[in-house]
Order: C-alpha cells, then structure tokens, then sequence
C-alpha cells in the first residue's frame, strides 16, 4: 500500500469510527471521545499487510479503536462525591453508560462478519486492561517499575493481542513499544500542561516533583526507543513509510526533550 493509501484509510477509518460516535443524546452531556490517530495509524499500518478482504480488516480496525475509546471513556469518570441529584451525577453515569455503549458496538462489528474468535480475544484483552487499571487506582505498590508494567499494560493490550491473534510477532514487539512511546510522550504533555491523569497522580503520590517524573518517564522510555530504533536500522520492509515517519519523529521528539531536562 503506497503512502497515499495508507493516510487515505487512516482518515476513512477515523470518520467511521467518529460516526459510530456521534450519539446526540450522549453529546449533550460530555465531551465527544478523543480517537488517538497514532494507534489508529498503528493499526492500519499492521491489517493492511495481512490477506485479508477489506470489510474484514476494516471491521478489525473498527472495533478495536471502539473499544479503545470505550476505554478512555471511562477513565474520564470522576471519583469525586457529587449530589445525589444533582447534573454532575447525571454526568458521571451518562459518561459510564457512553463507554459501554461504544464497547458493545465491537461485539456487533465482529458478528457481522463472524469473527468470533477475535470476540473473545479482545474479551480477554479488556479483563487484562481492568485489572492493570485496578492496580493503579488503588496505588497497591510504591514500586515506579511495577506502576509502569501496569501503564504499558493498559496502553499496549489491545494491540498486542491483535497482533498475537494474527501470529505476527515482530508487528507486536514493534507496536507494543511504539504504544509505549506514544504514552509516555503523552504523559509528558500532561505534565507540561499539569492535567490530571492515573499515573501522574501515583507519582505525586508517591512523593516525587514534575522533573522527577520526567526523568522516569524519560527513564521507562529508554528500552523502547532501542527497540524501535532497531527495527527502523534494519529497514524493516512491512513499515510504511508514514508509521516511519512518525516513528522517527516520536523518538527525536523523545530524545531532545530528555536532553533539555539533563541540561536543565
């Protein structure tokens, strides 16, 4: 698939996927889901290398961003205590039914065109994804490392399995690390911009400044950029050249920030 194509299917995906979102009732009440456009580039980049038919691959596509988003959609519940009948209640259990609304539609998606075998891998993917999520609500470990097994778990599980329900290893290592990256960096711009989110509020917790939270996102970013680099240095022929480019600006991105905090 040329260069074209592949930003052509990125952007065709994310108008499907916008659409499916496009609730009126729910829009009312909460902000319209954010679709993260580097997994979705992640995503096409790898099922557009299988045989499979377009529907097919599409369906795939459609229904693991739907899920991801169902995802994020319930991290924006809020843990506050709030009157009982009051709008922000209404709110909070609006933006919990809106998460499981988009996580059902990949269940239907999938029947369509009988893949029930992803159905339950990705089934398997969302348990994994909860129970790394409870972890890091609850705060059950000091321990940083432990604290981002658990963040890479959430951020790379969907993927992941995709890939091993494919048997394309290599696409798995490759995106499960640039998953990473693309978290971290994340992470880093709602540090910089001090918006809340589970792992930033650990940290806190957990006793640590911003520029000690930097150094250890820069820290947990170090093996991933070396994965990464690798497959980019061996000219890796299933890479497109628009996965490349992003990949290649996340890590410089990455890397010259890492160095402005060590000069700092």
């Amino acid at each position: 698939m040329n260069v074209q194509n592949i930003y052509d299917t990125v952007a065709d995906m994310k108008k499907q996927i916008h659409a499916e979102l496009s609730h009126p009732y729910v829009q009312k009440f909460i902000h319209h889901p954010t679709v993260d456009e580097n997994k979705l580039l992640y995503i096409c980049s790898f099922l557009t290398t299988l045989s499979l038919e377009q529907q097919k691959w599409s369906r795939c596509a459609l229904s693991v961003m739907l899920v991801q988003t169902a995802l994020d959609t319930h991290d924006l519940v809020s843990t506050q205590d709030v009157d009982s009948e009051g709008t922000q209640l209404h709110k909070r259990q609006l933006t919990v039914l809106a998460g499981d609304y988009y996580s059902g539609l990949y269940y239907y998606y999938l029947a369509q065109t009988g893949q029930i075998d992803l159905i339950k891998v990705i089934a398997s993917s969302i348990k994994e994804i909860n129970i790394a999520k409870i972890h890091i609500y609850h705060n059950q470990t000091q321990d940083v490392q432990d604290m981002m097994t658990n963040f890479f778990t959430v951020e790379s599980s969907l993927i992941n399995s995709l890939c091993d329900y494919f048997n394309c290893p290599e696409w798995r290592e490759l995106l499960e690390h640039a998953c990473r990256l693309n978290a971290i960096s994340t992470q880093l711009i709602k540090l910089a911009k001090q918006e809340a989110s589970i792992l930033l509020d650990n940290y806190y917790k957990n006793g640590m400044k911003s520029i000690g939270i930097q150094e250890a996102l820069y820290a947990s970013s170090e093996p991933s950029i070396a994965v990464v680099k690798q497959y980019l240095a061996a000219g890796s022929p299933f890479i497109n050249e628009p996965l490349k480019e992003h990949l290649y600006e996340m890590i410089g991105s990455l890397e010259r920030l890492k160095n402005v905090v060590g000069e700092g």
